[in-house]
């Protein structure tokens, strides 16, 4: 019993992780890395 709730546990957490991974490659691809996004702050402040 104990084994089968480990293996459930495990699951739902890779789905989490992957969701996670998935989002954050997401935003990269939007918004660029921190230096990209440091950048873009430091030109508008510039402005």
């Amino acid at each position: 019993m104990a084994a089968i709730s480990v293996l459930v546990l495990i699951g739902v957490v890779t789905t989490v992780l992957d969701r996670q991974l998935a989002a954050q490659a997401k935003r990269f691809e939007e918004e660029g890395g921190f230096t990209e996004r440091l950048y873009r702050v430091r030109t508008q402040r510039r402005r």
